[in-house]
Parts: C-alpha cells; sequence; structure tokens
C-alpha cells in the first residue's frame, strides 16, 4: 500500500483490490463492561476525534484496517470472517461502519472502532462486486455481476429495493451527495 507520505510493503499477502479512506467517528462514552476491579483494560489503539483511517480488501480473503496517523500507516484491525477475496469495502459518512463485499457473495457491516461484525447481509448466491453507504448512512447498495444494484437497509440487513440496470455486471456505483 502506498500514499505520497508513506508506504506499506506486505499490508496484505495477495493484490489489494478494494480500499476507502475517512475519518473515526469521535469516542463514545467509555465502556467499562466487565472489567475485574483492578486490572488494567486491554489498550486499544488512539481513539481521537478526526483520526484518519484506511481500509483495505485482498485476494486474500481479508479487510485491513489502518490508522493514518504522522505519515505511518499503523495496522489497527483484521478482519477475516470472508471466504474469498474482498472486491470492495465503503466507510460510512460518519466513520462509524465498514462495509465489505467479496466474491464469497457476502457483504459484511463491520464497526470500526472494535473491529466487531455487526451484521452480515443475506445476499443469496450472487458476487457483490461494490459496496457503498448512502450518505445517511442507512442504507448499502451493491452492484453485482447480474447487472443488479440492491438496497439494502443497514440496521436490518434486509433488500429494500432493486434497479434492474439490464446490464452484464455492476463494477461501480454511488450515490449523489443528497442521497437521493
Amino acid at each position: 500500500m502506498y500514499s505520497l507520505l508513506a508506504k506499506r510493503e506486505k499490508a496484505h499477502q495477495d493484490c489489494i483490490w478494494s480500499c476507502d479512506w475517512g475519518m473515526l467517528s469521535p469516542p463514545g462514552p467509555e465502556k467499562n463492561g466487565d472489567q475485574p476491579e483492578g486490572e488494567e483494560p486491554e489498550k486499544q489503539p488512539e481513539n481521537e476525534p478526526g483520526q484518519d483511517i484506511i481500509v483495505t480488501g485482498g485476494l486474500d480473503d481479508m479487510v485491513r484496517i489502518w490508522n493514518f496517523t504522522d505519515g505511518e500507516v499503523i495496522d489497527r484491525h483484521r478482519l477475516t470472517e470472508h471466504s474469498l477475496g474482498v472486491v470492495s469495502v465503503s466507510i460510512s459518512n460518519d466513520g462509524s461502519k465498514l462495509a465489505s463485499s467479496s466474491l464469497d457473495s457476502a457483504i459484511h457491516i463491520w464497526d470500526i472502532d472494535s473491529g466487531v461484525k455487526l451484521k452480515t447481509v443475506e445476499n443469496g448466491t450472487v458476487d457483490s462486486w461494490t459496496v457503498i453507504f448512502s450518505p445517511d448512512g442507512k442504507y448499502i447498495a451493491s452492484g453485482n455481476r447480474n447487472g443488479k444494484v440492491n438496497l439494502y437497509s443497514v440496521e436490518t440487513g434486509k433488500l429494500e429495493e432493486t434497479l434492474d440496470t439490464k446490464g452484464k455486471c455492476t463494477l461501480s456505483i454511488a450515490f449523489s451527495p443528497d442521497g437521493k
């Protein structure tokens, strides 16, 4: 992985097919959970408001989340739930979620801060070649090899709308800035 400021050799074990760059949303309230009294919580990467985040997806079936700080690319999370090459990744506009699609036909929604998978969108047996969040973060659009664009609810993971482009493959999609 390369930028004008930094490069990261062997960022993935195979080719990187997709990347996105965004800002991590400001941290929420402290999570104490069931931490035993007197024990230090596990140290996590810095969560500064405005933290630059880079997400990559590769043929090694992995999604990686990186912090980009002071010109350095620092590994944050390695997400390994896909079973075939990751062909598309997208960060929500608020920087809280990540969507990834793979040749295994799965679309996963992740929490960027923790790296926890929040949901798997049921997409059937059709490859999802591209994913993108709507500007308001409520929907994910996905293009597939059958030329269809599917719109899924982020909250429920359910299919909301389908647009048949009558094409053979939808490799790239975008929302207008107002989401209409």
